[in-house]
């Protein structure tokens, strides 16, 4: 953390101090639940500044030694008891259409929003308050599966976040030998897209044609949001096993900038976009630093994809795989296909085929099923090309049949191509994988 950051949060803890004389924790009485539960009650409605400080920080080391069990009790009691209130936002909504009027509509406002946005709200005002209100989410996120009815909870948190991670916040920086140890160790931590064993394995991906770039926020100065690395590569690559696992003897000359790993390293920012506008951001950056670089597309893996042939082939519906390739791709049965020359020449064409189908035409919502197409189509890019056995890891085969494919980053195309996705979800997509489609 930099002096500035340092100086911040000695004086939020010094004000905080002074307001702990405020309080006075003695009158509450009953459980450890019941006493936080009356915390966060105190917090909601609560005027003071240096007071509202040092209740938020107790409400946050409170919340902090909840066991598991206690966690998902306090999230289903702020569930019953902070909810908005229905019945009067009915009535207001009521009055104002019968009297549309501005202060009519500030009052409706006030009441639209919840205590709960209220109490994240002033928990955010505790030292590393943000951080915290994070890290909440993140344990929020592990209940949900089971306990629907607190999807609630999150939306209110994602309205928040979205709103405290705006890009204008947002801090990118150049990864490098040269970063701190514990940012580099972080990022070695948080890869999972393509595993870093250690520092001596990220250091292959630091060299002169590779560039990692991050998202950092003032409030987890030393937390990187999410990051993105880069190959500078002759042409598009076509093969992971080249960018990650082999000494580049590119020097530097490549003409094209390969988007191979993209990283969210914080679950409590799950849903908030934020690598919308790193892509774009690394983009214009690369494009000043190194203008020989004409053409950026990415690598990407294809998540989903064999789990959901496997399904295809299993209820045997025709619909978008013929009867004749099903009985070919049966072959996928067998363990050990992808070690067989033969099985791999006859499986490859229905299996391009069933991949570009599952990226362009399998959609949930009218947008693709899958995660990755979603992401990328949603920034501009167009569905280029699809590589057969870009990524042959024991992974690679078992998640995506050992393809993966490149969403192409057309400068003079990305703002039509999103637009055309965002109002009519109309995809950018190549010739070649057009040819495929069908």
């Amino acid at each position: 953390m930099n002096i500035i950051g340092r100086f911040a949060k000695n004086l939020v803890d010094s004000v905080a101090d002074a307001g702990e004389k405020f309080l006075d924790l003695r009158r509450l009485r009953g459980t450890s639940m019941q006493t936080l539960l009356r915390l966060c009650d105190d917090l909601i409605s609560h005027k003071g500044v240096a007071s509202g400080i040092a209740l938020a920080r107790e409400v946050v080391s409170r919340y902090k030694a909840l066991s598991e069990k206690e966690k998902l009790i306090f999230f289903k009691e702020l569930h019953r008891r902070t909810g908005p209130n229905l019945s009067e936002i009915s009535k207001l909504a009521a009055d104002f259409a019968k009297n549309p009027h501005e202060d009519g509509l500030v009052e409706l406002r006030k009441n639209i929003r919840s205590n709960r946005q209220k109490l994240f709200s002033r928990m955010n005002m505790a030292p590393n308050g943000t951080q915290a209100v994070v890290a909440l989410r993140e344990d929020l996120l592990e209940f949900i599966t089971d306990h629907q009815e607190l999807k609630i909870i999150d939306n209110d948190l994602k309205v928040l976040l979205t709103t405290w991670f705006n890009p204008g916040f947002l801090t990118l920086k150049k990864i490098d030998w040269d970063t701190e140890a514990s940012v580099l160790e972080k990022i070695i931590q948080y890869e999972a897209v393509h595993n870093i064993e250690n520092f001596s394995d990220l250091k292959k991906r630091l060299v002169e044609d590779r560039r990692c770039f991050a998202y950092f926020h003032p409030a987890l100065e030393d937390e990187p949001l999410i990051f993105v690395e880069v190959a500078l590569t002759k042409g598009i690559s076509n093969s992971i096993q080249a960018i990650i696992s082999e000494e580049s003897d590119l020097n530097g000359d490549g003409d094209t900038a390969i988007f191979y790993s993209i990283n969210n390293c914080q679950r409590g920012l799950t849903g908030i976009p934020l690598g919308n506008f790193l892509i774009k951001t690394v983009v214009t950056e690369l494009s000043i630093e190194l203008p020989a670089i004409k053409r950026y597309s990415s690598l990407s893996p294809i998540p989903g994809f064999a789990d959901w042939l496997e399904q295809e082939l299993m209820l045997g519906s025709n619909k978008i795989i013929p009867a004749n390739e099903q009985k070919v791709l049966a072959v996928l049965k067998d363990d050990d296909w992808f070690n067989d020359k033969k099985k791999q020449d006859e499986v490859k064409k229905p299996l391009l085929r069933a991949c570009a189908n599952y990226l362009a035409i399998v959609k949930h919502n009218d947008r693709p099923i899958n995660p990755v197409a979603r992401f990328h189509f949603g920034n501009g890019a167009q569905l280029y090309q699809i590589n057969w056995m870009g990524n042959n890891s024991v992974h690679g085969i078992e998640d995506s049949l050992g393809m993966m494919v490149n969403y192409l980053y057309d400068l003079k195309h990305i703002e039509a191509n999103h637009e055309a996705y965002v109002k009519s979800g109309k995809l950018a997509i190549s010739k070649s994988i057009r040819s495929l489609i069908g």
